[in-house]
């Protein structure tokens, strides 16, 4: 099986480690005093930035090629509000 080449001309796209804050929720009860002590959550997550504007940062975390080795599919895809991106790093692939 030969394995496809993933260059510009497959994936216009950047491999990222994102940074981010997302919403912390607990359905559950508890004490006055915890629920105010509750912080937003920190999360990392890597892959292909397939859309990045001042409203939405878009990866895909796998991709997958036909027979004759052009993109098919993306997967895995996580949207994140730009709002919430604190830190970016470019990994090189």
């Amino acid at each position: 099986m030969k394995l496809p080449t993933i260059n510009k001309k497959v994936l216009d796209a950047k491999f990222v480690l994102c940074h981010w804050v997302d919403i912390n929720s607990d359905a559950s009860w508890t004490t006055l005093e915890k629920a105010r002590q509750s912080k937003p959550t920190i999360c990392v997550s890597t892959g292909w930035l397939i859309k990045e504007d001042k409203d939405v940062h878009i990866l895909c975390g796998d991709i997958n090629f036909e027979d004759d080795g052009t993109l098919a599919d993306v997967g895995n895809v996580t949207t994140i509000p730009s709002v919430n991106i604190i830190k970016k790093k470019v990994i090189k692939i």
